[in-house]
């Protein structure tokens, strides 16, 4: 069984002094799932009846593997708010986007 530190959450307003890190290890995570999600895809791919009879479900693969891999790299910019426009993944992008033009009103 591992042994896990304590977590101590910020104060509401006052971001911890380790939220770069956080952010480190979680795109480090992404990016994990990425690679995963990848090697799957590609395994499925080498088989023509999964290609044709899962189109849907690989081309779904692919676009977590955009999203893994375009969050990831926000997560690890200086200034996330930049990167998000960024976003490669249009409908991710929209989504963030929002999502902040949301909370700046």
């Amino acid at each position: 069984m591992s042994r896990m530190s304590a977590i101590h959450a910020a104060t509401p307003g006052t971001p911890m002094a380790d939220d770069p890190l956080m952010r480190t290890v979680i795109a480090d995570e992404l990016e994990r799932i990425r690679e995963l999600l990848e090697k799957m895809g590609m395994g499925l791919c080498a088989d023509p009846q999964i290609i044709t009879g899962h189109m849907d479900a690989l081309q779904t693969i692919d676009e977590l593997c955009q999203r893994n891999e375009n969050l990831s790299r926000t997560l690890r910019a200086a200034d996330m708010v930049a990167e998000a426009g960024n976003i490669t993944l249009e409908s991710l992008r929209v989504r963030i986007a929002d999502a902040l033009t949301g909370l700046s009103d």
